[in-house]
């Protein structure tokens, strides 16, 4: 902070001697002195240095973070996945959130993206609109662009319901993606399966895992999309291993020391990144998501794809 000079004023004669004011009188009443004009420098510096603060801050969250998306990879080993699965990549996104700041060109560069990473299985756990299914129209071409060798799989967010589920769900036959409401599916490499097993949104949906995993056998491996997290307490204690989910954006704004100040319902135990649920320790990943809803910003929080390398084995 820069520090005022002292002033001191003095006439032709002489210094101005103090008992020229008169009694009761401040000297701050009678001084034609004009205003500190380093004090006046310092306070333009300082609103300068506020507002530039809050252009940088305010494009940094709302262009640059939401811009540079996150690749995480990492290796999950599955005591049950079958030797021939040993390896496979399984390419997560969550959370698109079409027509909120997204659209179909920003869904051709993340697809982009997916293809470069030659996903095995390509698994989408929710929210591809943030309000009506006429979002998701334009963008059907580029989801049915991407591709995976083993399948790709998708469920309902809580912001798939708007409007009624109807207009999303008859959409998604054309992507490509199997579109999973409490049911599954079988993935089968070199003689061996894998289920993978898709839920209905826990707060505008009604999931059922007992009809979902119906008929399968109880040793075979399972992998869970459901798109609320915290709901891994509950498939932790069935037969479930391996929960993939999103709905938080990883709390989408992020502060530090605090973490995520408001996430949203269903999402405010597990947050973001990668847990180990219950007594069996099922592992649950939280997934960043692509886009936003509510505010069009990232603070801490940046996009996200999942690189998961499954491995056979403790």
């Amino acid at each position: 902070m820069e520090k005022t000079p002292h002033t001191r004023r003095e006439s032709q004669d002489g210094p101005h001697q103090g008992s020229a004011i008169p009694p009761g009188s401040s000297r701050r009443s009678i001084s034609n002195e004009p205003a500190n004009p380093s004090r006046r420098h310092f306070l333009k510096k300082a609103a300068l240095a506020t507002a530039g603060t809050a252009l940088l801050a305010g494009g940094y969250a709302s262009l640059w973070e939401p811009n540079h998306l996150e690749i995480t990879r990492f290796n999950l080993f599955l005591p049950r996945l079958p030797s021939a699965f040993d390896g496979i990549r399984v390419v997560h996104f969550s959370d698109v959130h079409l027509g909120f700041h997204m659209d179909e060109q920003d869904l051709r560069e993340l697809a982009d993206r997916i293809a470069g990473l030659k996903p095995d299985l390509l698994c989408f756990t929710g929210d591809i609109v943030d309000d009506y299914a006429v979002s998701m129209k334009a963008a059907v071409p580029v989801m049915a662009s991407m591709h995976a060798t083993l399948g790709k799989f998708a469920i309902l967010g809580n912001h798939d319901y708007r409007g009624l589920p109807a207009g999303v769900q008859e959409l998604y036959p054309k992507t490509g993606f199997t579109l999973l409401r409490n049911e599954h599916a079988i993935v089968e490499l070199a003689g061996q399966r894998v289920a993978l097993v898709g839920l209905e949104d826990n707060i505008m949906g009604k999931p059922n895992p007992q009809r979902a995993i119906h008929g399968l056998p109880d040793e075979m491996c399972k992998l869970l999309l459901m798109h609320e997290p915290d709901y891994a307490d509950v498939a932790a204690q069935m037969s479930f291993d391996l929960q993939l989910s999103g709905h938080t954006h990883g709390g989408q704004v992020r502060l530090p020391v605090i973490g995520a100040p408001m996430p949203p319902p269903g999402g405010r135990k597990y947050i973001q990144g990668l847990f180990h649920v219950g007594t069996e320790r099922m592992p649950l990943y939280v997934s960043r998501g692509i886009g936003m809803t509510h505010l069009p910003i990232r603070v801490l929080c940046r996009p996200e794809l999942s690189v998961i390398t499954l491995k056979s084995g403790q």
